[in-house]
């Protein structure tokens, strides 16, 4: 196996805090955890954060050439061209 050369720094989250709001919130402390880790400290803070609605999304629109990218995929699915979706690895945090 290959042996990585980077070493991880895992932050712990205060302890307290995770069990208060997973007992406030009944949630798991797993959830709480990444809650905390994401600066979410209040029960407040994580109910507006897990029961978000459209409202708290950003416009895509607003990236950089998305019309242009809109238009060339609907392009291919009326060509019936193959399509590849490339992501990064944190593709999926763009909001945090």
């Amino acid at each position: 196996m290959i042996q990585s050369k980077k070493r991880w720094k895992i932050d712990r989250p205060d302890e307290k805090l995770v069990n208060q709001l997973a007992k406030d919130l009944n949630l798991s402390t797993m959830l709480t955890k990444i809650l905390v880790a994401r600066g979410i400290t209040t029960s407040e803070q994580a109910n507006a954060y897990l029961d978000m609605d459209e409202s708290n999304l950003h416009d895509p629109f607003l990236l950089y050439d998305m019309k242009k990218a809109v238009d060339r995929i609907k392009q291919a699915v009326e060509d019936e061209e193959q399509i590849t979706i490339y992501g990064d690895y944190d593709a999926g945090a763009t909001r945090f």
